[in-house]
């Protein structure tokens, strides 16, 4: 089974909505889920990418969910 990798950058995830609805309930369901099947086999796996304002939510919100690429502001990634 081969799993391709599809980056989804995700601004505003600190918020409520950009938080629970997004991010939890649906980007890292799917990921917990294996990601989405597609009809040649392959499984298509949302990686995202968090980006906001404030570092330090950001930051913690990655490290929290384990989510691999986080940025402050949109210049500089974090990889916690």
């Amino acid at each position: 089974m081969t799993q391709r990798r599809i980056g989804i950058v995700m601004h505003g995830v600190t918020g409520r909505m950009g938080m629970n609805q997004h991010l939890i309930r649906s980007i890292l369901e799917i990921r917990k889920q294996g990601g989405v099947a597609l009809k040649d086999g392959t499984r298509l796996m949302p990686d995202p990418i968090l980006v906001g304002r404030n570092a330090a939510k950001v930051q913690e919100l990655a490290k929290q969910h384990g989510v691999e690429a986080s940025s402050a502001g949109r210049q500089t990634w974090i990889r916690p």
